[in-house]
């Protein structure tokens, strides 16, 4: 848990990562414990499409990569589940609600990769409307706590190489566009990077890191808000 205060603990907020799902619609679903990895994805990217914002013409590309990453979402894990039946494996569902704790950390599919589905959270984080944005944010963090989401890949085409933590840090960052950003935005943004610098998965240094200190920082003087 880390606590952030401001003036020797006049104002403080607990950033925990074991914050409370939040779903959609609030309906009780059946999942799997072990596809919680799956889970969290599934249910951001169902959230961004269904946002009236989304289904706007510039939102397009979008609304392409939320639907191309939950396809191949769907091909991993039908494909998984057929290996482990066939291995004679298998685990009880359980009920999750809007009010269920995250599950336990040993309990989280590590076989999701979660580097391989930032593209469309990311194209959501400049989508410059707060609703998305906070459920893109929400989402990396969630991943990134849980050690699915290390961003060790260098991106693609990228000459200098360019590691892919460098570039969510800079799409999380980017989220904070000065004093009219919205609170909820402030707070996701918070917990992201908070929960970058602290993850023993993600590797930030040098500039990123110094980028990490700065945007905190500028969200520090410009929040009027006593939780961020």
């Amino acid at each position: 848990m880390v606590r952030v205060g401001r003036g020797g603990g006049s104002r403080s907020s607990s950033i925990d990562a074991s914050a409370s799902i939040t779903t959609s619609t609030g309906s009780v679903a059946n999942v799997n414990p072990h596809n919680a990895g799956s889970m969290f994805i599934t249910r951001a990217l169902k959230k961004i499409l269904s946002d009236k914002e989304t289904k706007k013409v510039q939102h397009s590309k979008l609304r392409e990569a939320c639907e191309s990453a939950l396809a191949r979402l769907e091909d991993d894990m039908r494909s998984k589940e057929m290996h482990d039946a066939a291995d004679g494996s298998a685990s009880s569902s359980v009920e999750v609600t809007e009010d269920s704790p995250m599950p336990p950390p040993n309990s989280v599919d590590k076989r999701v990769n979660g580097d391989h589905y930032f593209r469309p959270f990311q194209l959501a984080c400049q989508s410059r409307n707060p609703r998305i944005i906070v459920t893109s944010l929400d989402c990396l963090q969630k991943l990134i706590a849980y050690s699915l989401m290390s961003g060790a890949t260098p991106v693609e085409g990228s000459d200098p190489p360019v590691r892919q933590i460098d570039v969510i840090v800079d799409t999380v960052c980017a989220c904070f566009i000065g004093d009219y950003t919205d609170e909820n935005v402030q707070l996701q943004i918070i917990k992201a990077l908070l929960t970058i610098v602290t993850s023993t998965n993600c590797e930030v240094h040098e500039g990123t890191l110094l980028k990490v200190v700065r945007t905190c920082y500028n969200i520090y003087l410009a929040s009027k808000n006593l939780v961020n």
